[in-house]
């Protein structure tokens, strides 16, 4: 799909959260997080509470040429973060790691591309305990499985721990900035990142924007 022709349908709006001070939307997350964690109850958390505007400021940082990873909250189960995209950011290609994961739109819009691994030439790198994957393959074929549009009030695009392969695009087209919310459980420290023309994949290691390099603890 040509995404420069052709943009998926705005989603139908399914919710209207309250905003709230950023030290009760943390509260509620620490909650959730000392129980069962399930894709359902962080779903229904961010469909019904937002961090209010002049909270979420303190966690905008902006980057002219991508996007920007801004910690909110984090613990041994769950991590809250505020992603800044500017006009035309793209993620590479990347997986998850076994997350569950959720992401609400705050400002603009962003588009989600998801695929589906069908093989590499290093399966074996895959049968490894507590981790998705070593990565490390220099042949991968890939399925695109298609588009989300996601805006504010539409539905939160979410995480499966099953396999997620996606790839999140501000369009510069649509020459705005865009905010989004995202919650993880559990948190990881890296991912693996597929670059389809190269035909290869590498692990990569993830960091907050929004503070000292390092690794995202």
């Amino acid at each position: 799909m040509d995404l420069h022709n052709t943009t998926p349908a705005a989603p139908q709006l399914i919710y209207s959260p309250t905003p709230v001070p950023v030290e009760q939307f943390v509260d509620g997350i620490r909650e959730l997080s000392s129980g069962l964690i399930t894709k359902q109850k962080i779903y229904d958390f961010l469909a019904t509470y937002e961090i209010r505007a002049e909270d979420l400021e303190r966690y905008k940082l902006w980057m002219p040429d991508r996007h920007t990873r801004n910690k909110v909250f984090r613990n041994e189960m769950i991590e809250a973060m505020v992603i800044c995209w500017p006009i035309g950011a793209i993620t590479p290609l990347h997986t998850h790691n076994g997350q569950l994961g959720w992401m609400t739109m705050i400002e603009g819009k962003l588009i989600v591309e998801n695929y589906k691994q069908l093989g590499c030439n290093r399966p074996e790198n895959q049968q490894v305990v507590g981790i998705d994957c070593l990565a490390g393959a220099t042949r991968i074929e890939m399925q695109s499985l298609g588009t989300e549009l996601c805006v504010p009030g539409g539905p939160l695009n979410t995480v499966d721990k099953t396999q997620t392969i996606h790839r999140i695009k501000n369009l510069e087209e649509w020459n705005e900035r865009a905010v989004s919310v995202h919650v993880y459980s559990r948190p990881i420290d890296s991912c693996v990142v597929f670059d389809i023309e190269a035909g290869r994949c590498f692990r990569r290691d993830l960091k907050y924007d929004n503070e000292p390099a390092g690794p995202a603890a």
